[in-house]
């Protein structure tokens, strides 16, 4: 799976977990408190929805330190 595919599919999470946000407006460096509605439920909805779109489990230490798309990214490519 190259690296733009990957960077697809967790703009799509994002894009699912963040309806109101806009295609143009993902940024895979905007952090969390940078979302308005980045909770979490938010939190806990990106974390499933990456473990079962690439198979993963994620410990909770990398669960928790996640606070970017990037930052999942990252921790996704370390399990793939």
């Amino acid at each position: 799976m190259t690296s733009n595919n990957l960077e697809d599919d967790i703009k799509a999470i994002f894009l699912d977990t963040f309806p109101d946000m806009k295609e143009d407006e993902f940024d895979l460096d905007k952090k969390q408190e940078e979302y308005e509605n980045w909770d979490s439920f938010a939190h806990l909805n990106l974390i499933t929805m990456a473990e079962s779109k690439f198979g993963i489990n994620l410990s909770i230490d990398d669960a928790t330190s996640i606070i970017s798309a990037r930052n999942l990214l990252d921790r996704i490519k370390s399990h793939i």
